[in-house]
């Protein structure tokens, strides 16, 4: 088991390492003019020098400390036997240097550095550093989650009809997965308040978190989008799950994520008929 101070001393090393990231990412945030790249030539998938400047700047910085430690990440730019594809239980850190990189480049506001921590294959630390909106999000296993150091917990909504909900909506960019994500997108937004899409799936896991948003619904996404905002979000009190209801592994991080059950169940209910749905465009979409 993890004990308190270990995650402690953790926590206090990669705390100003967290806050230097978010000042590297802010400068090219402000530089309109920042070189982007195409990876593997796709046009929706987008890099820039500072997604890799910054998590070359954290791996170092953490090896030079630790140099057994782990990493799931992104860019993967420090090319070592540090580097893992799975969850051991080694110390292992799942970070994301620029998640949404899109809004990045285009100067909106939703776009942090992401630096979750497995120890055990069990995410014990999570810090997400949006310095675009100056918001500092930090959580510690069994400890709470906070926003620049004020606690924060989810929302109480336990109705589909009077709830903000957020779907990662670039996914209908990729082929295999478009139909499916129409109609989850359909069945959702016809029976959500609102369906808000923000290209940032650890801003929006945040915004859960905080009881901005009253739920969020990702599949097919990656660890490191949701390493350090799946723990800000069981901190806060919320719930999160496989979309079909089962537990939530990091590894394959699809899922529902809300601040009620009541509220989750609603939507899983609803991807359940989604799937089932040949197509969209008719009234049958009540949970």
């Amino acid at each position: 088991m993890t004990n308190e101070a270990q995650i402690e001393e953790l926590f206090k090393f990669i705390y100003p390492l967290a806050i230097r990231a978010g000042e590297i990412l802010f400068e090219g945030y402000q530089n309109a003019g920042k070189s982007v790249a195409l990876k593997c030539n796709e046009f929706h998938n987008v890099v820039t020098d500072y997604d890799n400047e910054i998590e070359e700047f954290l791996m170092s910085s953490i090896l030079a400390k630790y140099p057994d430690h782990k990493f799931i990440g992104e860019e993967d730019t420090h090319k070592n036997n540090n580097i893992t594809k799975e969850l051991a239980d080694a110390p292992t850190w799942i970070i994301d240097p620029i998640d949404g990189t899109s809004n990045f480049i285009k100067q909106i506001p939703h776009v942090s550095v992401s630096i979750g921590l497995a120890i055990n294959k069990q995410i014990v630390l999570g810090i997400v550093n949006n310095p675009a909106q100056k918001k500092l999000y930090t959580a510690k296993l069994g400890q709470g989650a906070f926003c620049n150091g004020e606690a924060i917990h989810v929302s109480d909504c336990e109705h589909l009809n009077a709830a903000n909900v957020a779907y990662e909506v670039c996914l209908l960019h990729a082929p295999k997965i478009r139909n499916k994500h129409i109609k989850r997108i359909y069945f959702i937004g016809s029976q959500a308040r609102r369906l808000l899409g923000y290209s940032a799936v650890v801003d929006s896991l945040c915004m859960v978190a905080a009881g901005n948003l009253d739920a969020f619904h990702i599949e097919d996404m990656y660890p490191w989008d949701c390493g350090a905002g799946y723990l800000l979000i069981r901190e806060a009190g919320g719930v999160v799950t496989h979309p079909y209801g089962g537990p939530f592994e990091i590894m394959r991080p699809d899922l529902i994520c809300a601040g009620t059950e009541a509220l989750r169940k609603q939507i899983e209910n609803l991807i359940r008929k989604a799937d089932l749905a040949e197509s969209v465009g008719s009234d049958d979409v009540n949970e």
